[in-house]
């Protein structure tokens, strides 16, 4: 496994892959797959996520609102988006607030495999991590988590068609003025 010290400050960026829940010299923390390695961070998973969120000027009851309102109020396991210049979505493989859950970035998954009761997953850096889950049930929350993010650029779409046209209109009136 992993051999480093936990480090105790870390934001989720479009480079996290993973998160992972583990106990590592005694402490409950949170095991980060990223693009530039594998580490330690001092933070439950669920704490990761709401800091990273706080952050970026939101919260993570925001966040599953968003998710509530494309999927409706009974779904449970939501996926997130996160937006820095482009939005991405991350979904829990188990209950958010389970101590055995796993965040997954939809975006750093190039292989799912089916393997007996649990699922292999090969990353954007070649790791193979398999999963407490079944194929038919991750393949359901990795799609979620597509069609969610899909459903946020087209929001993000909306926002800046319409920023154009207020653009527009506001040039429009000040030639009209001079």
């Amino acid at each position: 496994m992993v051999d480093t010290e936990v480090i105790d400050w870390y934001y989720i960026t479009p480079n996290t892959y993973l998160i992972e829940p583990v106990e590592h010299k005694g402490k409950h923390c949170s095991l980060v797959y990223d693009k530039f390695g594998i580490f330690y961070v001092d933070k439950k998973p669920l704490k990761l996520v709401g800091d990273t969120l706080k952050k970026l000027g939101t919260t993570y009851k925001a966040s599953t609102d968003f998710s509530k309102r494309f999927f409706g109020k009974e779904k449970h396991k939501l996926p997130i988006v996160l937006s820095y210049d482009q939005p991405y979505a991350f979904f829990p493989l188990l209950s958010p607030y389970s101590s055995k859950n796993i965040w997954i970035a939809q975006h750093a998954i190039i292989n799912i495999q089916k393997c007996e009761d649990s699922t292999i997953i090969t990353l954007k850096n070649d790791y193979e991590i398999t999963l407490p889950i079944h194929y038919p049930s991750f393949c359901t929350q990795y799609v979620c988590a597509t069609m969610l993010l899909k459903f946020a650029l087209k929001q993000r779409e909306a926002i800046h068609k319409e920023l154009g046209l207020l653009q527009i209109a506001k040039e429009k009136e000040n030639a009209i003025i001079e």
